[in-house]
């Protein structure tokens, strides 16, 4: 009886273990996707600037995309059934952009 229920606590903590391993992957998977990778030299630089500042890196990081943000033009532009007539081309640039 007593090697039934070691087996049964065995079993139980390999279980555990692996769903902690899932769950540990699934995690860093995620994070990966929110991650942006600087060059060396670039985090170094707004290293830098942050300890200035006596900000972070990761502030800088989101100031600067926001600024960029702002500032780029994300203008869409409307191409008529003629112009697409005359050019297939931009029907396909159409359905490219809409799974974008």
């Amino acid at each position: 009886m007593a090697n039934t229920y070691k087996r049964f606590i065995q079993n139980q903590l390999e279980k555990a273990k692996s769903t902690a391993s899932e769950f540990i992957t699934s995690r860093s998977d995620e994070q990966d996707e929110d991650t942006l990778e600087l060059s060396p030299d670039t985090y170094d630089q707004l290293r830098v600037i942050a300890n200035m500042q006596h900000t972070t890196v990761q502030e800088i990081v989101n100031n600067i995309i926001a600024q960029y943000l702002e500032s780029s033009p994300f203008e869409i532009t409307h191409i008529s059934v003629d112009q697409k007539e005359d050019n297939p081309l931009l029907y396909l640039d159409g359905i490219c952009k809409l799974e974008d």
